[in-house]
């Protein structure tokens, strides 16, 4: 059992500060329970990877949406380094090109040195479980949005008697 005092001047910043405690507890409890991959984009750069080597043998529609999975996926660690004020082409390429050449998906770009950066040895983590859900529903919502293009692109525009 763990106890944490927080404190701070006002009200409103001890608030806050009990809901950031409160969220980091939530993560190293999922940690434990589900296991955790490496955090800052590092994670989701190397299943781009793997999506990028399957989509080159797909035929047809398919591989175009697979590719734009690669590239969302690419799209957190990007705006990681773009709010560190690196140049995210730059850095997501650093960081294909390290984990590429190392064999290893633990690899992610430190934003206090711009540097490429073991993230599990440095203790850069998330959730295992948080992050499956998280990509889990963003597959959803995006398949949604896929079939209500769909219908909609289906739908006979309406003619006038």
């Amino acid at each position: 059992h763990v106890t944490v005092i927080v404190g701070a001047a006002t009200r409103e910043a001890a608030h806050e500060r009990s809901r950031i405690a409160k969220d980091a507890a939530s993560a190293v409890q999922a940690a434990v329970r589900g296991g955790y991959l490496p955090g800052g984009g590092a994670a989701e750069m190397a299943v781009a990877h793997d999506l990028e080597r399957a989509r080159e043998t797909m035929k047809g529609m398919e591989g175009f949406g697979v590719a734009a999975v690669a590239g969302a996926l690419r799209k957190p660690l990007a705006q990681i380094v773009v709010n560190a004020g690196y140049n995210p082409l730059e850095k997501v390429e650093e960081l294909k090109a390290a984990q590429l050449a190392l064999s290893t998906d633990s690899l992610g770009i430190d934003c206090d040195t711009g540097q490429v950066t073991d993230f599990v040895h440095a203790g850069i983590v998330d959730p295992a479980d948080v992050k499956i859900h998280a990509l889990q529903a963003a597959g959803e919502v995006a398949a949604a949005v896929l079939r209500i293009h769909t219908v909609i692109k289906m739908k006979q525009p309406f003619e006038e008697a």
